[in-house]
């Protein structure tokens, strides 16, 4: 019993500090710099799209990689042509170092040159970086079965 007091106390703990850590970012400027980043992937402007991204990534790849990278990455369901902004999460992201940084990931369904609009959809993660919003993480997210978002 005492255990799963235990579990339940860390749980809530770890819910609550995830949600007052959702606040601290703005969210029409997290939203602005996702679509800003879409932009980019959509017209294939990786320069520009790596400049978005946090220091701790740039850190770890060299920039004449990052196109390659995304294009590769874009083979997984097609390069995206268009965005529509389907939903809005908040989170946190621990890095490796052990601090722990508030998110917002923004999902966009996309028709891409693969697939149409509905079968494949691409987050873009925002956190907070020396005192401005960066890109933490983003990715395809193809459908496998359903459509989570009509």
């Amino acid at each position: 019993m005492i255990k799963r007091c235990m579990l339940c106390s860390v749980l809530i703990a770890l819910a609550l500090a995830g949600c007052g850590h959702s606040r601290e970012i703005d969210m029409a400027a997290a939203r602005k710099l996702s679509d800003a980043f879409m932009a980019d992937w959509i017209a294939h402007r990786s320069d520009s799209a790596l400049d978005k991204m946090e220091p701790e990534f740039i850190g770890m790849i060299n920039r004449s990689e990052f196109a390659p990278q995304l294009q590769r990455l874009s083979n997984y369901c097609g390069w995206p042509l268009d965005n529509e902004l389907k939903d809005v999460q908040s989170g946190f992201k621990i890095y490796g170092d052990g601090h722990k940084n508030p998110t917002r990931k923004f999902i966009y369904a996309a028709t891409t040159t693969q697939v149409p609009k509905g079968q494949c959809y691409f987050s873009v993660e925002i956190a907070p970086s020396k005192g401005t919003l960066k890109v933490t993480s983003f990715g395809p997210l193809k459908v496998t079965s359903g459509n989570p978002y009509p």
